[in-house]
């Protein structure tokens, strides 16, 4: 059985989660205090893994949390136009 995609951010998120030399938890409880409370460790994670849809208000507050801009949560052009038709799917 395939993975079925819920967001295209997961990837970036963990990377720039990564870079920040943060874990799930630690950045589930920044974006706890940000507003989102009911982030924890295993949404975080699922977020990464793209088995979590992430609504744009989300995006805007882990983008604010990670330092970046909202726009930098996303693949590029290139990519995303790749893998555009798997992830309207759900495939892997």
């Amino acid at each position: 059985m395939s993975k079925r995609f819920r967001n295209c951010v997961g990837p970036q998120v963990r990377a720039l989660r990564k870079k920040k030399s943060l874990t799930q938890d630690q950045l589930a409880a920044r974006l706890q205090l940000a507003g989102l409370h009911s982030f924890d460790r295993v949404t975080v994670a699922k977020i990464e893994s793209q088995i979590r849809s992430v609504f744009d208000f989300e995006i805007a507050v882990l983008a604010e949390v990670l330092g970046v801009r909202p726009e930098e949560l996303f693949p590029s052009q290139t990519i995303l136009k790749a893998s555009l038709d798997s992830l309207i799917a759900g495939e892997t």
